[in-house]
C-alpha cells in the first residue's frame, strides 16, 4: 500500500521522540574523555619544548649564533684604455649591479617558478629576461645554483630601491657598488675599442674564461675583447660569519640572553666587521691599462673624412653602403686611426639593451636595413682589390721575368677587329676591354697605346695587365703561380692586427673554385679553372676578396722594400702605477722576394696617378703635398662599384700609409677620383698640417693637426677611472 509523504513524516517524528535522553554519567564519561585528550595535547607540547629548550636548546643556539657565511664581492675596476698621448677612450665610473642566487630565488618555488621570477626580476630592471633565464639555465645545469648570476648591470637607482623593498618576493638578490664601463668619446673609434657585456653561457664554457662567475663582464668585441685577460683584473671579496638575522659575528663570540655579542667569558663584545683575519680577506686586483697606436686627433678627421666621402657619393645617386679608412705606419705596423661606416656607440651594451629608446636603437642597429654596422669594414675581406690590387700583377710580371721596366704593350695593336683583347692561349674567348673602351667618353679618350709598367699604373690601363697574366700563364705549368705571388704580399690571409673579427679575404686558386663550385651547385663537376680566371684576377677581379688592413700592409711594404709589418693598435701596457709592464711590438710576418728596383718602377706608376694627365689628377689639384698612390674602382656582383684609393705623401719623416674604402660608389668619374681619393688626400694634409687649397675640388674644410699634437708621449700615468 502506498503511504503519503505526510504520513511518512509523522512516523519520523515518532521515531524522534522515542530517543532516550542523554544521562548524566554519559555526560561525565564524555568530559573525561576530552580532558585525557587536551592533557595529552599538551602533555607531548610540554615534552618537546622540554627537548628544544633543555636538551637541544645549547645546539640550536650555537646554529642561530653562527648560521652561515656570508661573501662580499669586492669589484675590481677594468683597465683604462688611453690613446698614444694619454687621451681617456675607455674608463670605468660607479654603477650599480644587480645580481641574483638562483638557488635562494628558487626557494618554495619549482624551477619553472623561479625562472619565471627571474623573468620578471629582469623586467623590473630592464633587463632582458630571455639573456638572463639563459643564464639562470646555465647555472642550474652546471650545478653553480650558489654562485650569483649577472640580472643588470649599472641599474637604475628607483628599479633598485623598488627590488630592495620586496625581499620577500625576490629573495636571493643582492645589489652591488661596482664599476662600469664608460666611453667618453661615444661613437668614437667604435671599431677599435669593441664593447662589455655580460659573459654569456657558451663563453663560460671555453678554456679561456674558466673560473668566472656568471655576474662577470667581460670585453665582447674590439681591443676590450682581444686584450680581455689584461683589462679584466680580479675580484676581490670579503668573507663573514652570520647569524640568522644576517648580522655579523666577531671572531669567538656568541649571543646572550639578551642577543648581545659576547665572548666565552659572557663579556659584551662589539662587532666590527672592517677587522676581519687575513684569510677573510682578498684585496682585488685591477686590470692593467692599455695604451693605442692610435691618435685621437687624427681618428676624428678619418672619421669626419670618411662621413663626407659617404655624402659625397650618395650625393650623385649611388646607395653609399659603408667604407673604411686605414691609416697606418708603413715601418712600424702602428695603426694611427681605423674606422669603419656604419658605426655604433658602445656606450649601448652597457648594462644592456634596457627601455624602449635602447631597444629601437639596437633594432635598428641590428636591421637588414642599417648597413651591418658592428662589421668592421677595415678587418673584413669583403670587396675586389679593384685597380689598386693591379700594381702586384706588374710585379709579379717582373718576379716572372715575362717583363721588365721597360717592356711596352700597345692595345691598339692587342685589339682585333671587334675592340676586344684576347688571350693569345685559347681560341674562344669574352671579349676584355680597358676601362677607357669600356668609358662612355671613349669617343674622347681613344685608346692607351703604347706604355710602359709605370705608364700603365697611371692610366690604370687594363690591357697591359690582362697581356701580363697571359704571358705568365703561358710560360709556367703551375696554375697557381699567379695566386701563390699575391699571396706573398700577404692577400688571403690574416694579417694579425689586434682586432677582433679580422677574415682573411680570399685568393682564387684552382682548388679553391672547385670547392666554391661545389658549395654553390652541389657538385665540382662543371668547375672550371683557366687563364680566363687569371685576367680577371689580374686587375683585382674575379673571386677576389680583399680588406683595407690587408691593402694598407701590402702598401707599407712597398713603402719599407718588401717588409710585411704585423698591423697593431696595441702600443704597451702599464700597471696601476704607470709603469710600462710590457711593450706591444710584433715581429713583421715576412720579407717579399722583390727587387728594390722593381718597386722603384710601381712607385714611379705611383708618382704619375697622381701627376698631370694621371687618373687621379684633379684629386690633388692645389695640394701642397708630394702625395702618390693608386686609385680603384671596381665592379661587385650586385652590379654596383667598390671605391678605392691607397698612398702616402713621400719625403716625410713620419711616413703615413692611407687606404680608403668606399662600398656602393660611383663608377668612372664618379668613382674612387670622387669619393675615396680626397678622403686620402684630406687625412694626408691634416696629418702634416696643412690647410686645404681653395683649388681643392672636394673641400671638407678639416683643419690640419697641429704637430706638437702628434707627437707620441710616454705612457700615461695611472688615473681613477672615474676621472
Amino acid at each position: 500500500m502506498l503511504r503519503s509523504p505526510a504520513h511518512k513524516k509523522k512516523e519520523t517524528a515518532k521515531k524522534r521522540a522515542e530517543t532516550p535522553p542523554m544521562t548524566k554519567g554519559n555526560m561525565q564519561v564524555r568530559v573525561v574523555s576530552l580532558a585525557v585528550l587536551i592533557a595529552a595535547v599538551f602533555a607531548v607540547l610540554g615534552a618537546r619544548l622540554w627537548y628544544l629548550q633543555v636538551l637541544t636548546g645549547e645546539e640550536y643556539d650555537v646554529m642561530a649564533q653562527n648560521s652561515g657565511t656570508l661573501t662580499v664581492k669586492d669589484p675590481a675596476q677594468r683597465g683604462v684604455i688611453y690613446d698614444r698621448d694619454g687621451e681617456i677612450l675607455a674608463n670605468n665610473v660607479p654603477g650599480l649591479n644587480v645580481t641574483v642566487i638562483p638557488n635562494e630565488i628558487q626557494r618554495g618555488r619549482t624551477v619553472a617558478e623561479a625562472r619565471k621570477k627571474v623573468g620578471e626580476l629582469a623586467e623590473v630592471l630592464g633587463a632582458d629576461p630571455k639573456s638572463v633565464q639563459q643564464r639562470y639555465d646555465v647555472a642550474i645545469d652546471l650545478g653553480a645554483a650558489y654562485s650569483p648570476i649577472l640580472v643588470k648591470e649599472n641599474a637604475d637607482q628607483s628599479a633598485v630601491t623598488y627590488i630592495s623593498e620586496r625581499t620577500e618576493e625576490f629573495g636571493g638578490v643582492q645589489v652591488n657598488d661596482d664599476w662600469v664601463r664608460s666611453y667618453p668619446e661615444g661613437n668614437l673609434a667604435s671599431h677599435v675599442l669593441g664593447y662589455t657585456g655580460a659573459i654569456s653561457e657558451d663563453q663560460l664554457k671555453l678554456d679561456d674564461f674558466e673560473g668566472l662567475s656568471h655576474d662577470t663582464i667581460i670585453g665582447q668585441s674590439g681591443i676590450e675583447s682581444y686584450y680581455e685577460e689584461t683589462l679584466r683584473g680580479e675580484v676581490g671579496w670579503q668573507k663573514y660569519d652570520v647569524d640568522v638575522l644576517g648580522r655579523i659575528v666577531p671572531e669567538g663570540a656568541r649571543l646572550n640572553s639578551t642577543s648581545e655579542f659576547v665572548d666565552e667569558n659572557g663579556t659584551p663584545i662589539e662587532s666590527n666587521p672592517t677587522e676581519e683575519l687575513p684569510d677573510h680577506v682578498k684585496e682585488p686586483e685591477p686590470g692593467d691599462n692599455l695604451r693605442l697606436t692610435i691618435d685621437v686627433d687624427l681618428q676624428r678627421v678619418v672619421e669626419k673624412e670618411l662621413e663626407a666621402a659617404l655624402d659625397r657619393t650618395r650625393a650623385e645617386g649611388y646607395e653609399g653602403r659603408g667604407g673604411a679608412v686605414v691609416a697606418m705606419d708603413p715601418e712600424t705596423g702602428e695603426v694611427l686611426a681605423l674606422a669603419s661606416r656604419p658605426d655604433f656607440d658602445p656606450q649601448l651594451f652597457v648594462g644592456g639593451i634596457s627601455g624602449t629608446e635602447e631597444f629601437e636603437e639596437y633594432q635598428y642597429l641590428s636591421s637588414e636595413g642599417s648597413g651591418d654596422p658592428f662589421t668592421n669594414r677595415a678587418v673584413v675581406g669583403g670587396q675586389p682589390g679593384a685597380s689598386t690590387f693591379k700594381i702586384f700583377t706588374g710585379l709579379a710580371g717582373m718576379a716572372a721575368g715575362v717583363i721588365d721596366a721597360y717592356t711596352i704593350v700597345n692595345d691598339n695593336v692587342a685589339m682585333n677587329g671587334a675592340g676586344c683583347w684576347v688571350p693569345s692561349s685559347v681560341s674562344a674567348s669574352p671579349c676584355y676591354r680597358s676601362w677607357r673602351q669600356n668609358s662612355p667618353n671613349y669617343q674622347y679618350l681613344g685608346n692607351h697605346g703604347p706604355q710602359s709598367l709605370s705608364e700603365a699604373i697611371a692610366d690604370s690601363n687594363d690591357i697591359f695587365f690582362y697581356q701580363v697574366a697571359d704571358w705568365i700563364w703561358n710560360q709556367t705549368g703551375d696554375k697557381d703561380w699567379l695566386p701563390k705571388y699575391y699571396e706573398k704580399w700577404g692577400f688571403g690571409k690574416l694579417t694579425g692586427i689586434d682586432i677582433g673579427g679580422e677574415t682573411e679575404g680570399r685568393i682564387p686558386t684552382e682548388a679553391g673554385e672547385k670547392e666554391l663550385y661545389k658549395a654553390l651547385h652541389g657538385s665540382a663537376e662543371g668547375a672550371y679553372w683557366s687563364v680566363g680566371d687569371w685576367i680577371n684576377l689580374s686587375i683585382g677581379q674575379g673571386d677576389l676578396l680583399v680588406s683595407p688592413i690587408q691593402m694598407a700592409r701590402a702598401y707599407s711594404a712597398l713603402y719599407n722594400g718588401g717588409t710585411l709589418v704585423t698591423p697593431h693598435v696595441g702600443k704597451d701596457i702599464t700597471d696601476q702605477s704607470g709603469k710600462v709592464v710590457a711593450e706591444i711590438s710584433p715581429e713583421p710576418a715576412g720579407q717579399v722576394d722583390a727587387d728594390q728596383h722593381q718597386i722603384d718602377t710601381v712607385v714611379e706608376g705611383f708618382r704619375g696617378v697622381t701627376a698631370k694627365k694621371g687618373t687621379a689628377e684633379t684629386i690633388f689639384e692645389g695640394s701642397e703635398l708630394p702625395t702618390i698612390g693608386k686609385s680603384g674602382t671596381g665592379e661587385l656582383p650586385t652590379g654596383d662599384f667598390v671605391n678605392w684609393f691607397a698612398g702616402w705623401t713621400e719625403n716625410q719623416d713620419e711616413p703615413l700609409v692611407v687606404v680608403t674604402m668606399i662600398e656602393g660608389g660611383g663608377a668612372f668619374q664618379t668613382g674612387s677620383e670622387m669619393t675615396a681619393g680626397p678622403a686620402v688626400r684630406h687625412v694626408l694634409e691634416a696629418y702634416y698640417g696643412v690647410e686645404q687649397s681653395s683649388e681643392d675640388p672636394h673641400p671638407t674644410n678639416t683643419p690640419p693637426i697641429e704637430p706638437a699634437d702628434r707627437q707620441a708621449t710616454e705612457a700615461p700615468t695611472a688615473t681613477t677611472s672615474a676621472e
